[in-house]
């Protein structure tokens, strides 16, 4: 019985994540190829599988080439100002771009360095993902820099926490972004080959290293 269990459970781990990863393929697939739906049944002789997929992609291609070119950027321009005015619906449309450039970007890095920080308090440490850096000014004028940190949840890392934290108290991990997701995502079940986090985490006071200037950059 234990040799059947074991080999079951063998079995079932090596198959559920393809298993779950070729559904949600065909689900997605499935939804993108519906949206050409309404236009198949008016011409049933276009109706062959894929079609929505290849005009989905196919319209992303012509609105990319279409906004490169000076007419294009001038026309967006326009129809971006024309929803700007639109009240409620011109908030939801600037969040929703900003967010679209901040992970599709092709210029930009989201995430700089994985890191640990003091969360939710003293002693009790939790993995983020450094955004971006910025100084602060207090009312003496005293300067002070700070980490804007994403504390991604387990096991959904899409959804999470912004956080401002003291240079200073910032501990790189020393891994690589794919390490420390799969340690979030997993509920520290995975770990990362942190050869260096050894050296790197110091919990005793006045001990802990902040940031490289390398790293910022």
């Amino acid at each position: 019985m234990n040799w059947l269990r074991k080999t079951f459970l063998t079995g079932l781990v090596i198959l559920l994540p393809t298993v779950l990863t070729l559904y949600i393929l065909y689900k997605f697939f499935v939804y993108i190829d519906n949206i050409m739906k309404p236009l198949v049944v008016r011409y049933p002789i276009i109706d062959f599988p894929g079609l929505g997929f290849v005009g989905v992609i196919l319209i992303i291609f012509l609105v990319g080439i279409f906004a490169g070119n000076l007419i294009g950027k001038r026309i967006i321009g326009w129809l971006e100002n024309l929803i700007a005015r639109i009240p409620m619906i011109s908030r939801m449309y600037t969040a929703i771009k900003q967010i679209s450039e901040v992970f599709l970007g092709q210029e930009r890095t989201v995430f700089k360095e994985a890191v640990l920080i003091e969360y939710p308090r003293h002693g009790v440490y939790a993995i983020g993902f450094v955004t971006s850096y910025w100084d602060f000014k207090d009312a003496r004028d005293r300067k002070r820099r700070f980490v804007n940190i994403f504390l991604p949840t387990t096991p959904n890392p899409t959804s999470g926490f912004f956080l401002m934290v003291p240079e200073d108290e910032v501990t790189p991990m020393h891994c690589s972004m794919e390490d420390a997701l799969k340690m979030v995502i997993s509920g520290g079940a995975v770990l990362p080959l942190l050869r260096q986090m050894t050296d790197a985490v110091r919990f005793k006071e006045g001990e802990r290293g902040g940031i490289t200037d390398e790293r910022r950059q």
